[in-house]
């Protein structure tokens, strides 16, 4: 239906026209009886019928202006403002078909029709003329969002045709995108997939690609992939068209190399590989990818299984089909997905089969990125290993979504820069220990917040970034080359000075406050506002400090105490004057009367994770006090009390169009590990992230609806989504606060070690190395324990304390075996001191 759907949680809204003449035309033909011209198109008993190739009267009419639709477009002109259409008509001819009872299942969305409605739909299923079932339709949640739903009809013999029509007596109102009878009892049909930019037909989405290329590669779960670059075209295997069952999963559990398993209906086993490697061919380089489909028989009888690689594959060897029993057979493709940026013309056949086979550059690959991963914090052992995976992946997508130093949000969907997606991204490479191209990507982001006013806390937070680099590296140098030193351009290229002051100027919201923004996309006087200027300041302090500029360090102090009692008497009145125990998303309203009004709108949680002061700013040594601290717990319990039973445990909600999950999910709880009873959420939310809301191995959608059951892959995995996926600033979030619920450490030297550990995990090894500390140090910490016990281990500390502080450890600690343990449960070890056996009163329930 072509009516305005509900904005993304974040970037521009999308509209749809409004389709009047198509309103009135359809109301023209019901009236005027029009009968359809044509003959209707067959549709068989066990096969998908899809609408748009259907005989289509009474307004019906195919179109392709939303996604997730299989097949060439869906069927829309069954209502229009609100209104049904009464007549529209989607009809085919039935080809050989028995009387008797079969299950009809048609996908549909079901979305606002115009008037701010969501309601279940109605819909009749015709043979001929006659009306056999009326097909309830749950509402969707968007347009962009499918689900099925099915009936049992009984078909009288002879029949010519069915239809699905809107009956005098139907609410309709509704998309249609195919319909399938089926035997009762027997497999529901499903169409094949259809890889495009966006991802697949249930909104699956992986990524493939190189570091820096200029269009990644969106893998689907079958195996097929869409290149961009001006190819604009879908690759893959009719033997995996449509599989009822598979997995999917990276290759080693981490790598941009997306393997699909599933069995055929004559009991082969089917892998479909792919991968990218990057070559250079004739002076010029190149993305191409690399398919390999393996085929394995484990039946008594010799197999024959093609392939069916569309045409664009280039075969890298001519294996045989058939497959002797016991055997595997190997089939290898390429094709050139990606030229960097550059209008060049593409290699031609010979210049990629000379380039060497499937193992070869698989090999390349690999070698690339597990270097590239070297240069990371290791998470070397966790009683989970799907968080290490979820890790490395994560961090590889974001390399790769990345084009040139500009970095990317997405590959299908924000494929671009966002001022505040861009910082947090890159404070958290350089927070993992990757420094590489350092300089250059900070003055990227200058240059990007001096041409992008969309988001005012990206320009407010600025500084952070440097901070967090000037704190690993001690890098003084380049960070003074570019304190108070505009670029050649002037103000469009600020220095970090610059954005300091501008949170000065922007102080124009009532009491002192921050600026009213759009800066979760609602117009509003934002809380996250006025943490990320606060978290701007204390950056901005900080590096003032480091570089001895002392007049902009008693600045800086003096904006930072004035904004932070600004900020806090607001919070407080908005609190008292609303009877508030939580902290609210607007600094002037309780959540009630903005966009938070949702349970399961995940703003509520925006000021723990935007703003990043609550822990970031404690990390910096920021001065800390009022409500952001002391209303953390409460706010978490108020959020998730409000959530209650609707969404699985530890899960934040999602945005408008898909109000289930969010990428963001596990970096809303890096705030918990300034609190005391939530100290544990970022990784049980991440957890909650792997177990329900992947779209692709480690991929999320900024915003996720609920899983779909229906859908082939093995597993729970979301029926739709929103943004991009995978969403590198929303990954970006839970690897930081994955790594720092882990080992952290302040700018005065003070290492935190467990801080965020679940307390199930108690006497489970733990190993984390390679961790970036201060000024180019690197840290390794091992956690073990029996009964207990607990034990650490810490080497590459140098002069730092360390503060043990699992969760467990509050109120429980009997004895230590070296420094001393305080009631809230902080073990502290003094400087050089690397080893500590802590004794329990009793063990973690």
């Amino acid at each position: 239906m072509p009516f305005p759907e509900s904005g993304r949680r974040r970037r521009r809204l999308r509209l749809f026209g409004a389709g009047t003449a198509g309103v009135l035309l359809a109301a023209a033909l019901v009236a005027a009886g029009t009968a359809p011209a044509a003959a209707a198109p067959a549709c068989s008993v066990g096969t998908v019928c899809q609408a748009e190739t259907a005989q289509l009267s009474g307004g019906a009419h195919a179109t392709t202006n939303h996604s997730g639709y299989t097949g060439s477009g869906f069927v829309d002109g069954y209502g229009s403002q609100a209104q049904p259409v009464v007549g529209a008509d989607t009809r085919w001819s039935l080809a050989a078909a028995n009387a008797g009872d079969y299950v009809a299942t048609v996908r549909y969305a079901n979305a606002d029709p115009g008037d701010g409605s969501s309601a279940a739909r109605t819909i009749g299923v015709y043979a001929d003329d006659t009306r056999l079932a009326t097909l309830t339709l749950p509402p969707t949640g968007s347009w962009d969002s499918w689900s099925t739903a099915r009936t049992t009809v009984t078909l009288p013999a002879s029949t010519g045709t069915v239809a699905l029509r809107c009956g005098e007596t139907d609410s309709c109102m509704v998309n249609l995108d195919y319909l399938a009878l089926s035997a009762p009892g027997a497999p529901v049909p499903t169409p094949p997939e259809q890889c495009t930019a966006r991802g697949g037909s249930y909104t699956d989405a992986g990524l493939i690609g190189w570091e820096g290329d200029k269009d990644g590669v969106v893998v689907c779960q079958n195996g097929s992939f869409y290149l961009r670059d001006g190819k604009n075209t879908a690759e893959g295997f009719g033997v995996a068209a449509a599989p009822t069952r598979l997995t999917w999963s990276n290759v080693d559990g981490y790598l941009p190399a997306l393997a699909t398993a599933f069995d055929t209906a004559d009991g082969a086993t089917v892998t479909v590989t792919d991968f990218a490697d990057k070559l250079t061919l004739g002076g010029h380089d190149y993305v191409a990818v690399y398919s390999r489909v393996s085929v394995h028989n484990p039946t008594r009888a010799t197999l024959t299984v093609d392939p069916e690689p569309t045409d664009g594959l280039l075969p890298l060897d001519h294996n045989a089909n058939t497959v002797p029993p016991g055997r595997t057979v190997t089939h290898d493709y390429v094709v050139a997905a990606d030229r960097f940026g550059a209008d060049v013309a593409w290699p031609s056949d010979a210049q990629l089969t000379a380039a060497g086979g499937y193992d070869r550059h698989f090999h390349h690959m690999k070698s690339y990125w597990d270097g590239r991963l070297a240069s990371l914090a290791h998470l070397d052992v966790l009683p989970d290993r799907t968080l290490v995976d979820a890790y490395k992946s994560g961090y590889v997508y974001t390399l790769i979504a990345k084009d040139g130093l500009h970095l990317n949000t997405g590959e299908n969907g924000y494929d671009e820069e966002y001022s505040h997606d861009s910082i947090g991204i890159l404070a958290t490479q350089f927070s993992l220990g990757d420094t590489s191209q350092a300089t250059d990507l900070l003055l990227r982001l200058r240059d990007l917040i001096g041409g992008q006013p969309q988001y005012v806390d990206g320009v407010w937070k600025y500084s952070w970034p440097w901070a967090v680099y000037l704190a690993k590296t001690g890098d003084l140098d380049t960070v003074r080359a570019h304190f108070d030193t505009e670029g050649p351009a002037g103000a469009s290229q600020p220095s970090i000075a610059d954005t300091a002051h501008q949170i000065a100027a922007d102080r124009t919201g009532p009491g002192g406050i921050m600026k009213m923004t759009n800066d979760i996309d609602s117009n509003g006087y934002w809380t996250i506002d006025d943490y990320s200027a606060l978290m701007g300041l204390a950056s901005y302090r900080y590096l003032a400090q480091r570089l001895g500029e002392q007049a902009e360090v008693d600045w800086a102090d003096q904006q930072y105490d004035s904004l932070l009692a600004a900020t806090n008497a607001t919070l407080a009145k908005t609190m008292a004057d609303n009877d508030l125990d939580y902290l609210p998303c607007s600094m002037v309203e309780p959540n009630t009367a903005n966009r938070c009004a949702v349970a399961t709108d995940a703003n509520w949680a925006a000021p723990f994770l935007f703003g990043r002061w609550a822990w970031d700013g404690y990390l910096l040594g920021a001065r800390q006090e009022g409500p952001a601290l002391t209303a953390i717990d409460s706010t978490y319990a108020y959020g998730f009390g409000r959530i209650g039973d609707s969404l699985p445990a530890h899960d934040f909600g999602g945005y408008p169009g898909a109000l289930y999950a969010s990428a963001y999910n596990a970096g809303y709880g890096a705030a918990g590990l300034r609190g005391s009873g939530y100290r544990d959420e970022s990784i049980r939310a991440y957890q909650m992230m792997i177990a329900h809301t992947q779209s692709g191995p480690y991929s999320w959608w900024e915003s996720a609806s609920a899983p779909n059951p229906e859908q082939p892959w093995v597993g729970s995995h979301p029926a739709h989504g929103n943004g991009s996926a995978p969403h590198a600033w929303g990954i970006s979030t839970a690897n930081k606060a994955l790594l720092d619920s882990l080992v952290a450490q302040r700018v005065d030297g003070d290492l935190l070690v467990g801080r965020g550990v679940p307390n199930s995990w108690l006497g489970k090894p733990i190993r984390v190395s390679n961790v970036p500390t201060l000024d180019g140090g690197r840290v390794a910490v091992t956690i073990a324990g029996h009964g207990r016990t607990v034990t650490l281990t810490v080497t590459g500390a140098g002069r730092s304390r360390v503060l043990f502080q699992l969760p467990a450890f509050a109120g429980n600690v009997a004895a230590v075996s070296a420094g001393h343990a305080d009631s809230a449960g902080t073990v502290t070890l003094s400087a050089g001191t690397r080893h500590v056996t802590v004794t329990l009163k009793h063990g973690a329930s």
